[in-house]
């Protein structure tokens, strides 16, 4: 769950590099937006982020294999003077160096 708040914190999304380590090379995202997308388009967009910030609510991780967690959570987004709630899902796969998310799905709340 460390690695999934990290993911949140703006310094992590600001570093590409570091985005790259904790991201699979095939990761895959469904946005809260309906769209989907890869770790490229990641890569691309969230250090040009700004002014975002988050707070996280209810997280939980459940280990489903000894290298696989599925992390669960609420997720208030504040970005500018705009909030947007949504139900978070990711699975973290431990790799042969670390532990890398493989997916993630944003769900607006409504």
């Amino acid at each position: 769950m460390l690695l999934e708040r990290e993911l949140l914190h703006p310094t992590t999304r600001a570093n590409k590099q570091r985005i790259h380590a904790l991201l699979s090379d095939d990761f895959q995202e469904v946005g809260a937006s309906g769209q989907a997308f890869g770790k490229e388009t990641v890569l691309a967009a969230l250090p040009n982020e700004s002014e975002t910030t988050f707070s996280v609510h209810e997280m939980q991780a459940q280990q489903l294999s000894s290298d696989v967690i599925l992390v669960t959570y609420r997720l208030e987004k504040h970005h500018a003077e705009t909030m947007a709630n949504s139900l978070r899902s990711s699975l973290w796969v431990r790799g042969s160096e670390h532990w890398k998310m493989r997916y993630h799905q944003g769900t607006l709340i409504r």
